[in-house]
């Protein structure tokens, strides 16, 4: 879900990303997360954004700890307390789950696996070039250059980031 304030909250942390950054580019998630939170503390009207994607970040830790899995003991899948996502944001306990639910969920578990495996592919496929391209150009010893000179990189925008310019 999007809320009309997502872009205050994204300009809140980024920048407190970029404060924490250190001087290689790396960036702690604790410290991450100290910054965020002393951004956010005097912000008041902010509350109630913030309050609501607690409630979607616990929502999602719900569904993730609770998703179906194989259990050793029983060699199977079912546990009552397991929850499947049926998608357009319908979630059903699996005590309670008909032949339909479970036609939908596993539909929907194939189409996840295909994403993701595709996803994947084309992660490992993106590493293993760069990986050779440094080998290549050991002259480039961060990933920018190497993008920029090998590749052609060309800042254009973040719009494909979802990032407004402006804030960047």
């Amino acid at each position: 879900m999007n809320f009309s304030s997502d872009p205050v909250l994204r300009k809140i942390a980024l920048e407190a990303a970029q404060q924490v950054t250190t001087d290689i580019g790396r960036i702690h998630q604790d410290e991450l997360l100290d910054a965020l939170c002393e951004r956010l503390a005097p912000r008041k009207e902010l509350l109630g954004l913030v309050i609501k994607k607690a409630g979607q970040a616990l929502m999602r830790d719900l569904g993730e700890r609770h998703s179906p899995r194989r259990h050793r003991t029983t060699n199977g899948m079912y546990h009552p307390e397991s929850i499947m996502k049926l998608g357009n944001g319908i979630w059903v306990w699996m005590k309670n789950s008909t032949f339909t639910d479970m036609t939908e969920w596993g539909r929907i578990s194939a189409r996840n696996f295909v994403r993701t495996a595709t996803a994947e592919a084309h992660k490992q496929e993106y590493v293993s070039s760069r990986s050779d391209a440094y080998r290549q150009n050991p002259h480039c010893k961060q990933l920018a250059p190497l993008e920029e000179t090998v590749f052609g990189y060309r800042q254009d925008s973040f719009d494909d980031l979802g990032l407004d310019s402006g804030t960047a």
